[in-house]
């Protein structure tokens, strides 16, 4: 995320976004012609054979949505569901759909893609337009449901079911839409989905989504060990995704002295950003390690970040799937 762009939305409101108000509501407008068009069929929208489950967000920037797919993907596959994934391919140089397994060129077919796959059992397509990632799975494959990572703004897919996540730590930033705030829709559109979770968010009241990040796997030994064996030692944190102070916060939290080293989400690495003249230990991401795992650095701990939902919300989750499945 630009910094420019996230120090204007998620402060207090400043001039600039009076600037950029106007346009916000010009963007305002283009949104709600496009789904009053879709609303009425004036624009047509593809019907996957396959139940389709949307799982996206409001706003700009990270928000968990690749975490929460996974753990998704094999909460139904644990059930017995062949699960399948479309993934967008963010920044990947695809420009039509293919299919994405653990061993795909990441910088080709999108880190999230190839992150899904290593960490579920699904077949992954990734890259083109959504609608024929869609007819390209179905046509592969015979799958009980489909998940799509992020996709909540492409009307152009008739959904089942929507899940909107929202960071507990940001929200809504100022609460204006782009380009002045951090918003891709206004708030009322989370009237219209299914479950609006919160992630990041240990509150049994609500649908929530716990981030546990208190582990590391050294990307040569495949060795593990607890976040706190790292307590007052210097280390490099590296990352290419929207936001990394949550990590650093973590790490904060353990006593670790954090140097942080921020490139843009989908960063495409060449493997210079994890080399250091010191020999204090990498932390990097899982999504940011399947662009760098041809590289043989044993300084390199790759963050183990796991998610977990709450009761709340797998109820509600296994409650609705079983009469959109009818199992």
């Amino acid at each position: 995320m630009n910094k420019f762009f996230e120090q204007i939305w998620y402060s207090s409101f400043n001039v600039y976004s009076l600037v950029l108000f106007p346009f916000s509501l010009i963007f305002l407008i283009i949104i709600k012609i496009r789904r009053t068009l879709y609303k009425y069929g004036i624009l047509v929208k593809y019907k996957s054979p396959t139940p389709l489950i949307i799982i996206g967000n409001i706003t700009i920037g990270g928000t968990g949505k690749t975490p929460f797919v996974i753990w998704l993907a094999n909460h139904l596959a644990n059930k017995g569901l062949k699960v399948g994934v479309i993934s967008s391919g963010y920044k990947s140089t695809s420009k039509t759909p293919e299919i994405v397994n653990k061993n795909s060129n990441a910088n080709q077919v999108g880190d999230e893609a190839v992150l899904i796959a290593k960490h579920t059992d699904s077949i992954v397509v990734s890259g083109g337009s959504r609608v024929d990632a869609t007819k390209l799975l179905t046509s592969i494959s015979i799958n009980d449901i489909i998940l799509h990572d992020d996709g909540l703004q492409h009307y152009k897919i008739e959904r089942d079911y929507e899940i909107i996540l929202i960071n507990s730590k940001n929200l809504f930033g100022n609460g204006l839409l782009l380009p002045a705030g951090p918003l891709r829709e206004s708030k009322s559109r989370l009237e219209d989905a299914d479950i609006v979770a919160y992630t990041n968010d240990n509150n049994e009241s609500t649908y929530s989504i716990a981030s546990i990040s208190n582990s590391v796997v050294n990307s040569v030994s495949e060795e593990s060990k607890n976040i706190e064996d790292f307590t007052l030692m210097k280390i490099h944190l590296v990352t290419g995704i929207a936001s990394m102070e949550m990590i650093i916060e973590n790490l904060i939290s353990y006593k670790i002295q954090c140097l942080p080293h921020k490139y843009d989400d989908h960063h495409i690495f060449d493997g210079s950003e994890v080399i250091f003249d010191d020999n204090h230990p990498v932390f990097i991401t899982q999504k940011d390690y399947v662009k760098l795992s041809d590289i043989n650095n044993k300084n390199i701990w790759i963050i183990d970040h796991k998610i977990k939902p709450n009761k709340l919300l797998i109820s509600k989750l296994n409650s609705d799937l079983s009469h959109l499945l009818n199992i």
